[in-house]
């Protein structure tokens, strides 16, 4: 039997652990080794580092039957019922970095939604001063799109597969029920922006869009409690509206609208009663994916969209303001008005779906945002003024980030992780970027 340095005390309790890892380059040996029971992760993580005789010192995380280990090995020990004599197997990661602030954009008034560009380096944010803003990383103003009469409540990029680094196509939806799909260039000229269609059929706010992977549809969710779904062809329209008078807006660049088409949904998914606030697509390009939707009915809903079909109800205590789908997991995470976040299994047909409840924010959870690296790892935002960045295999956050003065109640309404970026907006007027790696 080996034991492990460093050397431990005289009267210790000691356990057997053996270690194991995934990443190869931190590989140590398999057999079971004697460690003081009273080590946390911090005097794990030294050992380990001690094993590999590394000359930097790597933190690392542990788990134990997949979950994190939080507490001491006696503490683990005692709360699962064994013994000094049980050898525990025990897996490591290397731990992550805390996430950094890399910017921060300053709004005229409070920002409602944000999405981050699937491949270009660029932020679109929706805003209750009723305009919707294109920025790039540098914290540069790109474009301002003015068209709604009201709070831009949702905004979505339409992903391009002919895409060049110059156009682009992208969606926002608002409290003045309308839902416009606008086309964005940024080339030698100058940026400009112009509604490509007005998209008629919501009765209420448009508080949600998401957009198929493929990028040839998306689907809407409303205070009016209908679902639609919508192509995003350009040339499937109707009919045109008559020119309309613009107000000028300081920072507009080039924004114009002329003659608006008017676009029909192609689908209408009927089944919430009341006000439907979250909607994800299955993050496949796959034609048949599944569609979700979450509202104030409690019940967060699985479609199929070619049939219009209600394939699945799940059922919760809580309104569902948000939702995200994570295509490494299979897993949708959901925010909600008692202040707790939800992670579903919808591949369970039978049984309790709920896999997981999540207990942090002191608020309502408004947005989710899952990793787009990691099958364990989304951030969240609430009205308590902060941003958390999860890993599910904790019943902890791995850290809480500022989203506004919390001694002035900022609410964070929304957030969004593309690519390594956190984004988040709310009512301190500030679209911050939080660099993150998983």
């Amino acid at each position: 039997m080996d034991t492990a340095n460093p050397t431990p005390a005289k009267g210790d309790v000691q356990v057997q652990v053996r270690f194991r890892t995934r990443q190869t380059q931190y590989a140590v040996t398999d057999t079971a080794i004697l460690v003081p029971a009273k080590l946390r992760r911090y005097g794990l993580s030294e050992i380990i580092n001690h094993l590999l005789d590394s000359t930097k010192p790597v933190p690392f995380n542990f788990l134990i039957d997949g979950k994190f280990l939080q507490t001491s090995l006696n503490s683990y020990l005692e709360s699962n019922g064994l013994s000094t004599e049980n050898v525990l197997d025990i897996e490591y990661v290397e731990a992550t970095l805390p996430p950094t602030q890399a910017a921060t954009y300053e709004h005229d008034e409070w920002i409602s939604s944000v999405a981050g560009h699937p491949v270009a380096p660029l932020v679109l944010t929706g805003s209750y001063d009723s305009l919707s803003r294109v920025w790039d990383r540098s914290g540069n103003l790109k474009a301002v799109l003015k068209g709604h009469d009201g709070p831009v409540k949702s905004v979505a990029w339409i992903p391009l597969e002919e895409a060049t680094g110059s156009k682009h196509r992208l969606l926002t939806g608002g409290q003045d029920f309308k839902l416009f799909g606008w086309e964005y260039t940024n080339d030698v000229e100058g940026a400009t922006t112009r509604i490509a269609y007005n998209c008629v059929g919501h009765t209420g706010s448009v508080d949600a869009i998401a957009v198929h992977r493929s990028g040839s549809t998306f689907a809407t969710a409303s205070y009016d409690g209908s679902v639609l779904l919508w192509s995003t062809d350009p040339t499937d329209v109707e009919e045109v509206e008559e020119p309309r008078k613009r107000r000028k807006v300081q920072g507009d660049n080039a924004a114009s609208i002329g003659s608006i088409p008017v676009k029909r949904a192609i689908k209408r998914l009927a089944g919430h009663v009341g006000a439907v606030s979250a909607v994800t697509y299955e993050k496949t390009t796959d034609v048949k994916a599944t569609l979700y939707t979450g509202g104030w009915d409690h019940s967060v809903r699985g479609w199929d969209v070619e049939s219009s079909s209600n394939t699945s109800t799940m059922n919760c205590e809580k309104v569902i303001l948000d939702m995200d789908h994570s295509d490494l997991s299979g897993l949708l995470v959901s925010g909600h008005t008692d202040n707790l976040i939800r992670l579903w299994d919808p591949r369970v047909k039978e049984g309790l779906v709920v896999k997981l409840k999540l207990a942090s924010h002191s608020n309502w959870v408004s947005s989710v945002a899952c990793s787009p690296t990691s099958a364990y790892a989304f951030a969240s935002s609430s009205y308590d003024s902060t941003v958390k960045v999860w890993d599910i295999r904790s019943s902890t956050p791995l850290y809480t980030l500022s989203g506004g003065d919390a001694e002035k109640d900022e609410k964070v309404f929304a957030v969004d992780w593309v690519g390594k970026y956190i984004y988040s907006g709310g009512e301190d007027k500030q679209l911050r970027t939080f660099a993150c790696e998983v």
